[in-house]
């Protein structure tokens, strides 16, 4: 029996001012599993991560984690501009008292010899790295990433994508990425969650199954055919 990281029953959220973002939703997500939610703009993606999270309260149903601990990618790094690399991973072991060396995490994304930059000094692929090692450094078992590529250009998109996969690979955390790429969605994800417009609701959820997720697996024809799956839950749920 799949153990669930994650389970959902009936979670719905509605905001004070009565907009209703989510309508009442099941989903379980399966530990070590990576999973993509896509769907158009205000349709709860965010807003469902952040209750997956604890970082805000459902309205209606229950979530349900399984032990662990939980790091968190924002959108924008979201970095201290008066701190270095390594101050602002270890932010979370002051807060925690547990985790790994800032260092080692800083050196498993990529930036082994940054540790002592500052946020202005590095570009936006790289900030965001240090906000991927700031989550990797208390050794979670469930990562959640909401959107955390969006504003990066094309090819440094594709490198933390690959980059992003690799760890995965290699620490077999749970993933949930929130994104409204269909391309990233598919190429990341063994399995796409499609959600409606506001209210949220699951349209489909779609297992990607990709023979090979080297680089030049974006060009096959196996991951055509797989965009155009997810593209069509979404044209039909608008």
């Amino acid at each position: 029996m799949t153990l669930s990281a994650v389970s959902l029953r009936g979670v719905a959220k509605t905001f004070s001012s009565g907009t209703e973002a989510l309508a009442p939703t099941d989903l379980d997500i399966a530990d070590g599993s990576f999973v993509a939610i896509v769907g158009p703009s205000g349709c709860g993606k965010s807003t469902l991560l952040r209750m997956i999270a604890g970082l805000a309260e459902a309205t209606a149903g229950e979530v349900q984690r399984g032990d662990g601990a939980v790091g968190f990618v924002f959108q924008s790094p979201t970095l201290m501009p008066w701190a270095t690399a390594r101050e602002n991973c270890a932010l979370p072991l002051a807060l925690t008292g547990s985790g790994s060396d800032a260092g080692d995490a800083l050196a498993r994304v990529g930036l082994a010899g940054f540790e002592g930059a500052y946020p202005h000094e590095l570009s936006g692929g790289m900030q965001m790295r240090v906000s991927i090692a700031r989550a990797m450094v208390t050794r979670p078992r469930l990562l959640l990433m909401d959107e955390p590529f969006a504003a990066l250009d094309e090819l440094t998109r594709f490198k933390l994508n690959d980059d992003l996969l690799t760890l995965w690979k290699q620490n077999r955390w749970t993933v949930v990425f929130v994104t409204h790429s269909i391309r990233e969605a598919v190429f990341l994800a063994e399995r796409v969650v499609v959600l409606s417009p506001r209210p949220g609701r699951i349209v489909a959820d779609i297992a990607v199954a990709l023979p090979d997720r080297a680089p030049g697996a974006r060009l096959s024809h196996a991951f055509t055919d797989q965009c155009a799956r997810v593209s069509a839950a979404l044209e039909g749920a608008a």
